[in-house]
């Protein structure tokens, strides 16, 4: 399970390239330093148990517009996209890969968020929505996970059930 990440929103007119960077840095390139650092251990372990698994988490930020968080999507929709075309490159190697896509989970990500705009919109909308929990998206991982070997979940999406997009 690959699951790290920052989501630092600003108006892009902001220029806070410093902020670009840091979620450049973690969310692509910490990505890539993971997937390489344990990719030959999963296409060992496919060869032995017969299926391994690779889980990138993405976010919906990857299919979905939201103002002022062009950088992060953009860094999701890599995960996303890379996630598909590792599947298609490990697959025959009996590695399954998958891109899980959470909506608004209740966790640290928030914490991090500077914007005062984007603050009060993530603030507003847990009085509107119940947010899912990490729970919720280990209990999907678990569910990609637990599949037969000759199944593979390429993308999830996992929403608040009041999130509408």
């Amino acid at each position: 399970m690959n699951n790290a990440g920052v989501m630092l929103p600003a108006p892009i007119e902001e220029l806070t390239a410093d902020q670009w960077q840091r979620q450049i840095d973690l969310n692509i390139t910490g990505l890539m330093n993971v997937i390489g650092a344990f990719v030959p251990q999963l296409v060992a372990a496919a060869g032995t148990r017969g299926v391994a698994d690779l889980i990138n988490t993405s976010s919906i930020a990857a299919q979905n517009i939201f103002p002022n968080f062009a950088v992060y999507s953009a860094t999701k929709a890599y995960v996303t996209h890379l996630s598909r075309h590792l599947r298609a490159e490990l697959g025959a190697k009996n590695v399954r890969v998958s891109a899980i896509e959470p909506g608004i989970v209740g966790t640290e990500l928030q914490s991090h968020v500077t914007d005062e705009g984007a603050r009060a919109w993530l603030e507003g909308s847990k009085e509107t929505m119940e947010w899912l929990t990490p729970q919720d998206v280990a209990q999907t991982v678990g569910f990609i996970a637990s599949l037969p070997p000759r199944a593979n979940l390429q993308q999830v999406t996992i929403m608040p059930t009041g999130q509408p997009s």
